[in-house]
C-alpha cells in the first residue's frame, strides 16, 4: 500500500501541473509617471487654462467690488472730516447723519457683496478643481490600462510618488521600462 505521503506528494505534482505559471522572466513591467502625464496632458492643460480664466474673471469682479468699497470708505473718512469741519453742535451734525448712514449702508452691502462672492468662488473653484483631477487622472489612467493591454504588459507601477511619504512605492525594479513619453505621446495624439 502506499504511504499517506506518497499519496500527498502525487496530488500535490497533480496540482501543480494543472495550476498556470508564468516565468518571472516571462512577465513584463513597465514604470510611468502620471504626474508628468497629467501635466503634459494637452486636454487637461486646455481645461487648466479655462479654469485660470474663471479665477481671472473673478479676480477682475472682485478687484472692481474693492474699488468701489474703496471710495465709499473715502467719502465716509471725507465726511467725518466735514462733520468735524462744520458742524460745532448736535444739531447741525444730525444734518450730515442721512449722508454717513447711507455711506455705512453702501459700505456694508459692499463689504457682504465681497465675502459672499470669495465664499461662492472658492466653492465652486474646490468643484471645478476636483472634477478636472478626477476627470483627467481617469481618462490617463483609461489610456495607460489600454496601452497595457495592447502592449501585453503585466504590470504598470506609477513612479510619481504617491505614498504617504510623498516617495514612489517603487523603489526599484530590474528591466522594468518607463513608458510615460509613450503614454504621452499616445494620449495627445
Amino acid at each position: 500500500m502506499l504511504s499517506k505521503r506518497f499519496l500527498h506528494l502525487i496530488a500535490f505534482a497533480l496540482l501543480l501541473s494543472w495550476v498556470p505559471f508564468t516565468a518571472a522572466a516571462d512577465t513584463r513591467c513597465a514604470t510611468v509617471n502620471t504626474d508628468k502625464i497629467l501635466k503634459n496632458y494637452k486636454k487637461a492643460n486646455d481645461q487648466r487654462k479655462d479654469l485660470l480664466a474663471k479665477r481671472d474673471q473673478h479676480d477682475q469682479r472682485l478687484a472692481t467690488l474693492v474699488a468701489r468699497r474703496t471710495k465709499v470708505s473715502k467719502a465716509m473718512a471725507s465726511l467725518r472730516d466735514e462733520i468735524l469741519k462744520q458742524a460745532e453742535t448736535t444739531e447741525a451734525r444730525e444734518i450730515y447723519r442721512g449722508r454717513a448712514d447711507k455711506l455705512v449702508n453702501q459700505y456694508q452691502s459692499l463689504e457682504r457683496a465681497i465675502n459672499e462672492i470669495e465664499n461662492l468662488h472658492l466653492k465652486q473653484a474646490k468643484i471645478d478643481l476636483s472634477i478636472f483631477i478626477q476627470t483627467s487622472l481617469g481618462e490617463i489612467h483609461a489610456m495607460i490600462h489600454q496601452y497595457a493591454r495592447d502592449h501585453q504588459y503585466d504590470w504598470i507601477i506609477d513612479t510619481s510618488g504617491r505614498s504617504s511619504s510623498t516617495i514612489s512605492p517603487l523603489i526599484y525594479a530590474r528591466d522594468a521600462e518607463d513608458i510615460t513619453d509613450k503614454i504621452l505621446q499616445h494620449i495627445n495624439q
